[in-house]
């Protein structure tokens, strides 16, 4: 006979060997069918039986809990299958041009002033939120085992999963910094409108610590509570009850609604001086102006819609939200690349100069060549 178990979702009486125990779906769990059944079979030798392709003791059949039909099922396996290759595709774009932005940047030493600084170090940013993308895809989620602790039925996991969690802390780390440095870019662009501690270097060091600083005094926390009172899997999934989650979540809201304060009141500041003659904007400023105010709101209107997404949707609306969410997030660095580094007037006019001067060299060099020959003949 099978020992009385919990399998993380409901529990299994004692079973006698060589039968299927089967129950009904239980009703807290999202969209399962609660007239299906849940099934799970007990061998002749008396222990659970054992899924091939899952290395876990003891597996529930769930099927027929399932709302969808098989075909809508397959259907939504070949969505993600597209999903993964548009977010494959999108991050690799991403890294491989904000590289060469970054290149660029520390090649012309003309293009090495504070403003460009700030680009440099959210390039930077947005290159590691890349990075530890491909890494944790390559961390599977270690085996869950459940217990019963005071009553209650709790998850606990098998072997070492520090290397997946320092993984996922790194992943939230990188985004709660990548919108950290479009904070910081408002700010910046902020100060340079109103011309308030712009030219100081001590307000651009400061804004830099800040943009790699304040990130790490939000994971740590996150961490220290992770580890504390919901230490599961790899800390990638985050419990609705407790929701720890928003010890990231909050800090960018809130980074997002004071960028939007710097939008509006950029704005405001823009038009009052196009309507007044007296006042101009400095030519070199106006790329930076239109880049910051493209990214502020198209970056923190999706991020909004995310928080306020509910957790269970429909299935086309999860499907579209899904390729939405993709698209936006692993195409965010190629944006960044595009605004403030191959659309940036001071960088086309120094690669522009770099390539005359080369060509220049080049048919010089052939024109010494082709004079040493003539004067050999």
């Amino acid at each position: 006979m099978c020992d009385s178990t919990f399998d993380d979702v409901m529990c299994w009486p004692p079973t006698a060997a060589g039968t299927t125990a089967a129950q009904y779906c239980p009703s807290y769990i999202s969209n399962f069918n609660v007239t299906g059944r849940a099934t799970r079979h007990c061998r002749k030798d008396g222990t659970w039986y054992k899924h091939p392709d899952i290395n876990v003791t003891g597996w529930t059949n769930f099927t027929g809990c399932l709302n969808r039909p098989k075909g809508n099922l397959l259907k939504t396996f070949t969505h993600l299958e597209i999903i993964y290759g548009i977010v494959t595709t999108g991050y690799c774009l991403s890294f491989g041009c904000l590289s060469i932005a970054v290149a660029i940047m520390l090649i012309f030493r003309k293009l090495r002033c504070p403003r460009n600084t700030i680009h440099l170090n959210m390039f930077l940013c947005f290159m590691l939120r890349a990075i530890i993308c491909f890494v944790k895809d390559l961390y599977t989620v270690p085996e869950g085992r459940s217990h019963v602790e005071g009553g209650t039925a709790k998850l606990s996991t098998v072997g070492t999963t520090w290397p997946c969690k320092l993984v996922h802390s790194v992943f939230n780390y990188a985004i709660l910094a990548s919108y950290t440095w479009i904070f910081v870019e408002g700010a910046y662009l902020h100060s340079l409108i109103f011309k308030t501690m712009t030219e100081s270097k001590k307000f651009h060091r400061y804004l830099i610590v800040f943009g790699w600083g304040f990130p790490v005094l939000c994971i740590v926390p996150w961490v220290v509570v992770r580890k504390t009172f919901e230490d599961t899997l790899c800390w990638s999934t985050h419990s609705p009850e407790h929701k720890f989650d928003w010890i990231i979540r909050g800090p960018i809201v809130v980074s997002v609604v004071v960028n939007f304060i710097f939008f509006i009141n950029i704005l405001r500041t823009i038009f009052s001086k196009v309507n007044d003659s007296t006042k101009h904007i400095p030519h070199r400023h106006r790329r930076m102006i239109r880049s910051t105010l493209i990214l502020i709101p198209l970056f923190g209107v999706y991020y909004v819609i995310s928080v306020t997404m509910p957790d269970c949707m429909d299935d086309t609306t999860e499907i579209v939200w899904l390729y939405v969410e993709s698209i936006i997030n692993s195409f965010q660095g190629f944006l960044v690349a595009v605004l403030f580094c191959f659309t940036n007037a001071e960088v086309k006019k120094e690669v522009h100069k770099a390539l005359v001067s080369r060509s220049s060299k080049k048919l010089l060099h052939e024109g010494e060549k082709l004079n040493k020959k003539r004067r050999s003949n």
